[in-house]
């Protein structure tokens, strides 16, 4: 058997002086704790923004439904000739809004003229006048106003 000399161990395996630390120091657990809290913090802010997105776009799409609806309604109960729609198409301001009987949420109403872009824009087809559109919003005993959620052209 080979004898290991005692030099052996200190020239291949040095000893730190400070290598066998344990633990970490009030400082850096303070740092890592405030770090943590941080990410914490910030993702509860997040949270109810998340929610109220979630909801509105529900609603949004809910009133899409609604309003595709209507208008299939309107073009059904239509004359040949097209007069309720030419009715609604004249129309300089909305008419008074109507809460669904099964959604009480929502209301609607019929304009000639663009509740969301009201702007004559040539440039930009959903602000034209004298385009039939159905509106739907919140009803007022919902929000205390009238808040317009969607808007949907139809023609004939």
């Amino acid at each position: 058997m080979r004898k290991i000399s005692p030099t052996f161990f200190a020239v291949h395996f040095p000893v730190k002086m400070f290598a066998w630390r344990r633990g970490y120091s009030l400082i850096e657990v303070l740092v890592s704790v405030a770090i943590l809290l941080a990410g914490i913090i910030s993702i509860v802010n997040f949270f109810p923004l998340g929610l109220k997105a979630q909801y509105r776009a529900g609603d949004i799409s809910h009133a899409a439904l609604l309003a595709q609806m209507k208008a299939e309604e309107i073009r059904r109960d239509c004359d040949r000739a097209g007069r309720m729609i030419a009715t609604i198409r004249d129309l300089h301001s909305p008419t008074e809004p109507i809460t669904f009987p099964n959604e009480p949420r929502f209301a609607y109403c019929f304009c000639g003229i663009s509740l969301l872009n009201p702007h004559n824009d040539p440039s930009d087809p959903r602000s034209a006048f004298g385009v039939a559109r159905v509106i739907i919003m919140y009803s007022k005993e919902y929000r205390g106003r009238n808040e317009v959620l969607y808007e949907l052209r139809f023609d004939q």
